[in-house]
């Protein structure tokens, strides 16, 4: 079968490997669809996790967490599931014709509505991960919500925000690309900032407006209730750390920040901020069961339409030229793989 295999810095390889043999407790999928994650660049970049994000090879490793297809092959243990069936699974090696995954009832594989297309459900990891997120930070109606990152992650924060009804007073979302900006603003973003031609602190102030910190009205900070930072730390942008802009620009008390992204390298930070104002800080990182059903509901009922964070399609063959178009911010926003 056909695969795309990681090798280290910015050598993945379309190659010929051995269809996987499946045990008895597994399943094997025929890949329909499958997601460049964020994760994934980091790997394909900087080496960065590749024994947690690839299904090892002899030498090598076939990346892709993010997929969808039809199971063509079940283990005499399995139940659950039947030859057919459409599934989202959770598991690495995507981008390959075939992917073999020992079943974890209840949370690695979930069967797809009729309605929902591969494609769609390619997003399913990421759109669960924005869920998840979200809820971390106790979204309410009124609130005045900032996004860091208008990638995939960021962009499904809005998304879920839609579909459940909550109604921030503003909602900003910040980002370098003007092309996933204006898509932001298409999904409901109140306010966009490039941080590469703006003051993010200054133009933040100016859209929620101020209140006094530690007393006196000469140290005014923004009426932040919650910062979602879906960017973490990413080695070749210049921009100053989004963390530490997220602690600084969240209000005092009661304010918020919720950690998604990935950090490339440690990072120095200054608390001070997060002290004297008792801000809350909160790591967040995948899904819980119930929150990728919930997220398929999302789908199948069209309350999030996922082909809108859709911008290329590559096959297996083009996995080079895929990766590389996803490092492009400005040019790509979620990538797919079609083995």
């Amino acid at each position: 079968m056909k695969a795309a295999v990681f090798y280290g810095i910015k050598d993945i390889r379309t190659e010929e490997v051995e269809k996987p043999k499946i045990q008895d407790n597994e399943i094997l999928i025929n890949v329909k669809a499958c997601g460049i994650c964020g994760s994934d660049l980091h790997m394909y970049k900087l080496n960065l996790y590749s024994p947690m994000l690839t299904r090892p090879l002899k030498k090598g490793g076939i990346p892709g967490h993010e997929y969808s297809g039809e199971i063509v092959e079940v283990g005499k243990n399995i139940k659950k599931f039947k030859v057919g069936d459409r599934v989202v699974a959770l598991s690495n090696g995507g981008m390959a014709e075939y992917v073999p995954i020992p079943i974890t009832y209840g949370y690695n594989v979930y069967k797809l509505p009729s309605s929902v297309g591969y494609e769609a459900a390619a997003t399913l990891e990421p759109l669960a991960n924005s869920y998840h997120a979200l809820m971390k930070g106790k979204p309410f109606n009124g609130a005045n919500i900032v996004i860091y990152g208008a990638g995939t992650i960021g962009l499904g924060i809005i998304q879920c925000l839609k579909a459940l009804g909550i109604k921030p007073n503003k909602l900003v979302i910040i980002d370098l690309s003007d092309s996933r900006l204006k898509l932001a603003k298409e999904l409901g973003a109140n306010e966009i900032i490039n941080a590469k031609t703006e003051s993010v602190p200054s133009k933040i102030m100016e859209i929620v407006g101020s209140m006094p910190t530690f007393g006196p009205a000469i140290f005014p900070m923004p009426k932040v209730d919650i910062v979602y930072d879906c960017v973490g730390y990413i080695k070749d942008q210049k921009a100053p750390l989004v963390l530490q802009q997220a602690i600084n620009m969240a209000r005092s008390y009661t304010g918020t920040v919720v950690v998604h992204g990935i950090f490339e390298e440690s990072v120095k930070l200054d608390l001070t901020f997060m002290i004297a104002k008792q801000v809350k800080v909160i790591g967040s990182f995948g899904f819980t069961p119930l929150e990728m059903k919930k997220s398929i509901k999302l789908i199948e009922n069209k309350q999030v339409d996922r082909s809108k964070i859709l911008s290329h399609e590559f096959s297996v063959d083009q996995a080079k030229e895929a990766f590389e178009t996803q490092c492009n911010i400005e040019e790509s926003v979620k990538v797919l793989i079609k083995p």
